[in-house]
């Protein structure tokens, strides 16, 4: 945190990652606080695991002015009633990345693909893409993104059939889910369901909090693979 006010929110968990590690540590205290602990940081991951941090993407900086981690723009922001919240949204560069797939695949030189065969590219990209950030603030970002395929594969169709009229085009693909041929239609981002993530962290045992999580209050807790009675609760709850 870059400021010498408390941060709103404080958690500190050991995890284990796989290298190349992507990590957020948030700290309450002061900008002194944070660069100690990323000191401390630094010299555990040398003597235990062999690691270290990356000079040019560690950075040190206040909750309200935001950050980037793995796609996410996350940042503090006071609502207009005055309660405090976290957004998640896509961050500008993974949008403008995606953006930048989408005019690749309808490039002028994909023209000689049919629109079914460009359809089975550029579905995929928006259909993960919009998967990945569904859990955060992105309903706005989904929008603009099918807003914009839209577009792009409306200008490709234009290319393609130079003969037709924008009034032949917008009496045939105006509207949502009118880009379609061979029953394959150009997927709308904006059809995806946006679920905020609901933190269960504390509920889940691991190697590293086995003393701090309550056996009966664990959702799911260790286990091995002999463990059937286990495994049957575990199946009844899906069930």
């Amino acid at each position: 945190m870059s400021r010498e006010a408390p941060a709103r929110f404080c958690e500190r968990r050991r995890v284990r990652f796989p290298p190349p590690t992507h990590l957020v540590v948030l700290v309450h205290g002061t900008r002194s606080d944070a660069e100690a602990l990323k000191s401390q940081i630094g010299e555990l991951l040398a003597s235990r695991l062999k690691m270290t941090l990356s000079v040019e993407k560690t950075h040190i900086t206040h909750i309200d002015d935001g950050f980037v981690f793995l796609g996410f723009h996350i940042q503090s922001k006071t609502r207009g009633d005055g309660r405090r919240v976290v957004l998640t949204i896509p961050a500008k560069q993974a949008l403008a990345s995606v953006m930048h797939k989408i005019k690749k695949l309808t490039g002028q030189g994909t023209t000689s693909l049919s629109l079914a065969e460009v359809l089975r590219k550029v579905n995929p990209v928006l259909r993960g893409w919009a998967a990945y950030f569904r859990y955060g603030a992105s309903k706005k970002t989904f929008s603009y993104l099918g807003w914009y395929a839209w577009w792009r594969l409306l200008l490709w169709i234009r290319r393609k059939h130079p003969h037709l009229t924008w009034k032949q085009l917008r009496r045939r693909y105006y509207g949502a889910d009118r880009i379609a041929e061979d029953r394959i239609v150009l997927y709308n981002p904006a059809k995806m369901r946006v679920e905020r993530y609901r933190y269960r962290g504390a509920q889940i045992s691991t190697p590293w909090n086995m003393d701090e999580v309550d056996p009966d209050g664990a959702r799911f807790r260790r286990t091995g693979h002999d463990d059937m009675a286990f495994v049957g609760q575990v199946s009844e709850h899906l069930t």
